[in-house]
């Protein structure tokens, strides 16, 4: 049986989450950083793919750093960079926001990718505002922590650059391809339009492939049950470990397993536990709203409309509880069980397809 690209990337992607959620407990590295304050200012595939690169091995000696993080947007138009092309982006110096605007025209900033430079294109003194590699960059720094700045960016900067008077540029690197390359595309538009733009952000942020053969679950969560829980790049990484299971669950397989079955998941020893109501699987106390959205041969995934819950998160939760207990507000999780019931509509599976 072949092995299919999408499958082994993915699982590459889990594998390369479990490590990030170790080297965050462990160390505060500069890219874990950045990783975090990016995820709490609306980059969050910048700040997965940091994440990843960290954990993947991407560190530097200099104790300072300038990051230019392509908005979202970019990261869904061009699909996930290469490492090399991610390390493009990242200068060992620190321009702050005093010095980067001026900064001359043709001016040369060094990168981690050896002998790959960026230009300086316009600057504020003469064409109103700041470009590097003709990429528009946003004046304002969204992280600078006296070491390490992170300036946005509209898109990601093109390796071929060149200013007309120039050499050419270095050889070609390997791996590197000028098209958009989204092996998940499909699947995260889908969940994009279905109100699921966080799972589908990890599903675009892919970074090389893995050679294993494999088989995958998700469960996928709306926005607002995501948003509610997590606080950091880290947060986000452990929920979506929590929705993935290894192994290929269908409507029908979900259906026909029996209660009380556990599934493990990539989140080392978070179970979801499967009970039904009726015809409806419920996982942790959460039925599954939306059956088999997307279906292959190595990927499923499922909607729900709250995160599968463990008790470790009720636990935490409990400690920053939403709402007034006293007063009748009700916790996060508080009344899942007794109110199971009412969120399942049977009729609604029937008529999706």
């Amino acid at each position: 049986m072949k092995t299919s690209p999408m499958a082994t990337s993915l699982l590459l992607f889990l594998i390369l989450l479990s490590l990030s959620s170790s080297a965050v407990a462990s160390s505060a590295t500069p890219l874990l950083t950045a990783a975090n304050t990016l995820s709490n200012s609306g980059y969050l595939s910048m700040a997965l793919t940091l994440q990843l690169a960290a954990s993947a091995g991407l560190n530097f000696d200099s104790p300072t750093a300038t990051i230019f993080a392509p908005s979202d947007t970019a990261f869904f138009q061009s699909g996930p960079p290469s490492l090399p092309l991610l390390r493009y982006h990242i200068s060992p110096r620190r321009f702050s926001v005093k010095t980067l605007p001026y900064l001359h025209r043709g001016t040369k900033i060094q990168t981690l990718l050896p002998n790959y430079s960026l230009t300086v294109t316009s600057t504020p003194a003469v064409e109103g505002y700041s470009s590097v590699n003709d990429v528009r960059v946003d004046p304002n720094s969204v992280l600078d922590d006296g070491s390490v700045i992170i300036y946005a960016v509209d898109r990601f900067f093109n390796l071929t650059f060149l200013e007309a008077e120039e050499a050419p540029a270095p050889a070609p690197i390997a791996g590197i391809s000028g098209q958009p390359h989204r092996p998940f595309g499909s699947v995260a538009d889908l969940l994009r339009s279905k109100g699921c733009s966080i799972m589908a952000a990890f599903l675009d942020a892919q970074l090389i492939g893995f050679n294993r053969k494999t088989a995958l679950t998700v469960f996928a969560a709306v926005d607002d049950a995501v948003e509610d829980y997590a606080r950091n790049s880290s947060d986000y990484s452990e929920i979506f470990r929590q929705h993935v299971v290894p192994r290929l669950l269908t409507w029908q397989d979900l259906v026909a397993l029996d209660d009380g079955t556990m599934l493990p998941t990539f989140e080392e020893e978070f179970m979801i536990h499967v009970i039904k109501m009726g015809d409806v699987p419920v996982l942790n106390d959460v039925p599954v709203a939306d059956q088999d959205l997307y279906q292959s041969r190595f990927l499923v995934v499922h909607g729900v409309n709250h995160l599968l819950t463990s008790q470790k998160q009720m636990v935490r939760q409990e400690e920053d509880p939403v709402g007034d207990q006293e007063d009748g507000g009700a916790g996060f999780t508080d009344g899942f069980v007794a109110n199971v019931a009412d969120q399942i509509n049977p009729q609604g599976f029937d008529d999706y397809h």
